[in-house]
């Protein structure tokens, strides 16, 4: 089959262009994956039983109420800043292979 037989072939050049799409973006979204989550900043699982964590509430000082509320302070910080780092790093992944697929899409339908 010649270059000009592909050419002429609305549906097989749509049938290639998704498969391309799609293999790009599984190789995209592996590659992503592993990148991102290869190494998790200690921060993300971060819970009261980590060293660091228990490091950081031994600063705590005063009253138990004072204690209390500083030591919640940092465990709650943690967790919004490890729910905000896992959400971004999740956009990060998913968002340009989402992206490229609406692309496609819309190239597609102007290709019909």
């Amino acid at each position: 089959m010649s270059l000009s037989s592909v050419e002429a072939d609305p549906a097989r050049r749509r049938r290639i262009g998704d498969r391309l799409v799609a293999l790009g973006c599984a190789v995209w979204l592996a590659l992503a994956t592993w990148g991102f989550f290869h190494e998790v900043p200690p921060e993300i699982v971060d819970n009261h039983t980590a060293k660091t964590m228990q490091q950081r509430m031994r600063t705590c000082e005063g009253s138990f109420q004072q204690r209390y509320e500083c030591k919640q302070a940092y465990l709650l910080s943690g967790e919004r800043w490890g729910f905000a780092v896992a959400l971004n790093r999740l956009a990060l992944i998913c968002g340009p292979a989402i992206t490229a697929w609406i692309v496609w899409s819309v190239m597609r339908r102007r290709l019909d």
